[in-house]
C-alpha cells in the first residue's frame, strides 16, 4: 500500500495560493482605500476649514461695520478693543483676528497684533468688496506648515474702512481631520477582518471537491475501484468529478473483464497443456501402440496449434496496443485473401454443419496486407460459425467500393446482436456465452477491428438479412504507410484464427 503523502504547509496547497491571493488583494485594495480616503478626507477638512475661516470673518466684519457705522451716528466713542461675538471661541481654535485699514481704535493702527506687512500689503480692497471676502495663505517666518487667511471688507455706509483678517495654522485644521481618520482605520480593519474570514471559508469550501478528489485519486491508486467524487460544487469541478467517476467505473469494468480473460485464458492453456502432457506421457511410457502412435502425435501438434493461436492473439493485441504494429504493403488481388480466409474455415464450419458461402465478386487490386486482411476475415468467419446453429449459413460477400477499396461483408444466420451492444463486442477480452456453451477469450473482434483501422479501413457490426449479425470490412484502395516498425509474425499455414469471441 502507498504510504500517504506527507502533509504540505497550507500556503502550499491550492487552498493556500487561492487565500493568499484574495488576501493580498484585499489587503492592497484595503491600503488604496486608505491612501485615497485620507487624502479626500484631508482634502475635504481642509476646503471646510477655509470656508469656515471665510464664514467667520465675515460674520465679524459684519459687526465691526455695524458698530462703526452706529458710533458714527450717534458720536460715540468706538474701539475694536471690545468684545465681538465669539472671539473666545474662535481663539480656541487656534484662530487669530487681525483689522487691516484705517485706524478704528484710539491710539493704535493695529489692536490685535500685527499681520505680517507683506501680507497685509497683498490685501486687494477692491476685490475684498467686490467678492464679500479674499481667502489667501502665507507662511509665517520661522513656521513649518502654512497659515490660512480669510480677509472680509469693514463698510461704514458702503465706504471701505478697512478689512477684517482671520487666520488658522494648518496644523490646527490637520488635527481636526485627523481625529476622523482613527474610526476610518478602525473601519477599514473590521471590514478587511470580515472580508478575509470570507475568503478562508469561500477558497476552503470551493477547494474542498479537490481535496475529496486527491483523497479518492488514492484509494484508486490504492487498489479501491469503488472510490467515487460527490458532485455539488462548482459547475467545472462537478465536470472533473463526473469525468473521475466515469473513469474509476470503466477501470473497474476493466478489471473484471480482465479477471474473467484471465480465468478463461487460464482453461484455454491449461486443456491443451494437459492433453500434450498426457499424450506425451503415454508416448514416454510406450503405452501407446504403435497404430496409434500418429494419432497422438496429431494431436500434440494440434492443441500445440491452438497454444499458438492463442498465444498470436494476444501478442497482436498488445503489440496494436503499444503502437508496434505495422503492416507490410504490397499490390494484390483483393479476393485472394477472402477466399483464402474461407478455404481455411470451410472444414471447421462442414464439421458443425454449417454451410459456408462465398459471394465475391470479381474485385480489383488494391495496396495492402493480404495477411493482415486474412486474418481479420478469418476471424470473422470463425466467429460467425461458432455462433451459427447447426443447418445455418455464414456468407461471405465482397464488392468494389465506390471511389476505389473494397467492402467486404460476413454475415450468420445466428442469434444476432444486441443494438446497445454493437460497439462493446469488440473491446477487448469481452466475450459471451454461445448457444453451445462456449466462451471464448474476446480477442477475435478486437483484432480483427485494430487490424481494419491499421490497414487504413474500418470495421462495423449490424445486422443480417437473415436476422444474425453482420459485420462489415471496408477497405481503401491504397493503405497508409506503418512505418518502420515490426510486424507482429503471422502463423505458417494459414490465417490467425481468433479465440472464441461473441456479441451478445
Amino acid at each position: 500500500m502507498n504510504a500517504p503523502p506527507a502533509r504540505r504547509r497550507p500556503w502550499a496547497t491550492l487552498w493556500g495560493h487561492v487565500a493568499l491571493g484574495a488576501i493580498g488583494g484585499l489587503l492592497v485594495a484595503a491600503v488604496l482605500f486608505v491612501a485615497v480616503g485620507v487624502s479626500l478626507i484631508r482634502g475635504q477638512a481642509t476646503t471646510q476649514a477655509k470656508d469656515e475661516l471665510n464664514r467667520q470673518a465675515q460674520a465679524v466684519a459684519s459687526i465691526v461695520s455695524e458698530r462703526a457705522s452706529t458710533a458714527l451716528e450717534t458720536g460715540q466713542q468706538f474701539s475694536t478693543r471690545e468684545p465681538i461675538g465669539n472671539l473666545e471661541e474662535l481663539a480656541g481654535q487656534g484662530t487669530r483676528l487681525y483689522y487691516v485699514g484705517l485706524a478704528l481704535s484710539p491710539g493704535a493702527a493695529d489692536p490685535f497684533g500685527g499681520l505680517p506687512e507683506t501680507v497685509a500689503r497683498d490685501l486687494d480692497p477692491e476685490a475684498i468688496v467686490r467678492d464679500g471676502s479674499q481667502l489667501f495663505g502665507f507662511t509665517p517666518s520661522g513656521a513649518r506648515t502654512p497659515t490660512f487667511g480669510a480677509a472680509a471688507p469693514v463698510l461704514v455706509n458702503g465706504r471701505y474702512l478697512g478689512a477684517i483678517v482671520l487666520t488658522r495654522p494648518q496644523a490646527e485644521v490637520a488635527a481636526a481631520w485627523g481625529n476622523i481618520i482613527i474610526p476610518v482605520l478602525l473601519a477599514v480593519l473590521a471590514g478587511l477582518v470580515v472580508a478575509v474570514g470570507l475568503v478562508l471559508w469561500i477558497t476552503r469550501r470551493t477547494t474542498r471537491p479537490l481535496r475529496e478528489l486527491e483523497q479518492a485519486a488514492r484509494q484508486v491508486a490504492e487498489g479501491d475501484l469503488q472510490a467515487t467524487v460527490a458532485e455539488g460544487g462548482a459547475e467545472e469541478l462537478d465536470a472533473v468529478a463526473r469525468s473521475f467517476n466515469a473513469m474509476v467505473q470503466q477501470l473497474a469494468r476493466r478489471d473484471r473483464i480482465a479477471r474473467e480473460f484471465l480465468m478463461r485464458v487460464t482453461h484455454d492453456l491449461r486443456t491443451p497443456l494437459t492433453a500434450i502432457r498426457g499424450h506425451a506421457l503415454a508416448l514416454s511410457d510406450g503405452v501407446v501402440p504403435d497404430d496409434a502412435v500418429p494419432r497422438s502425435l496429431g494431436a500434440i501438434a494440434s492443441e500445440a496449434n491452438r497454444l499458438e493461436v492463442l498465444v498470436t492473439d494476444l501478442l497482436d493485441l498488445a503489440r496494436m496496443d503499444a503502437e508496434r504494429f505495422r503492416v507490410n504493403l504490397a499490390r494484390t488481388p483483393a479476393a485472394d485473401p477472402l477466399r483464402a480466409a474461407a478455404d481455411a474455415l470451410s472444414p471447421a464450419a462442414d464439421a458443425k454443419g454449417v454451410a459456408l458461402v462465398t459471394a465475391i465478386d470479381d474485385l480489383p487490386e488494391i495496396t495492402t496486407d493480404a495477411g493482415r486482411v486474412q486474418q481479420a476475415i478469418g476471424n470473422l468467419i470463425d466467429n460467425a460459425i461458432r455462433w451459427t446453429p447447426e443447418g445455418g449459413t455464414v456468407t461471405v460477400s465482397g464488392a468494389a467500393r465506390p471511389g476505389g477499396g473494397v467492402v467486404v461483408e460476413v454475415s450468420d444466420s445466428g442469434p444476432g446482436i444486441d443494438p446497445g451492444r454493437r460497439e462493446a463486442i469488440f473491446e477487448p477480452f469481452t466475450s459471451e456465452e454461445t448457444p453451445e456453451g462456449q466462451v471464448g477469450s474476446g480477442l477475435g473482434l478486437a483484432i480483427a477491428r485494430s487490424l481494419a483501422r491499421a490497414l487504413g479501413g474500418d470495421l462495423s457490426a449490424g445486422e443480417s438479412p437473415r436476422g444474425g449479425a453482420r459485420f462489415t470490412l471496408v477497405l481503401p484502395a491504397e493503405a497508409p504507410e506503418g512505418g518502420d516498425r515490426e510486424p507482429p509474425p503471422i502463423a505458417d499455414g494459414g490465417p490467425h484464427k481468433a479465440s472464441p469471441v461473441r456479441m451478445g
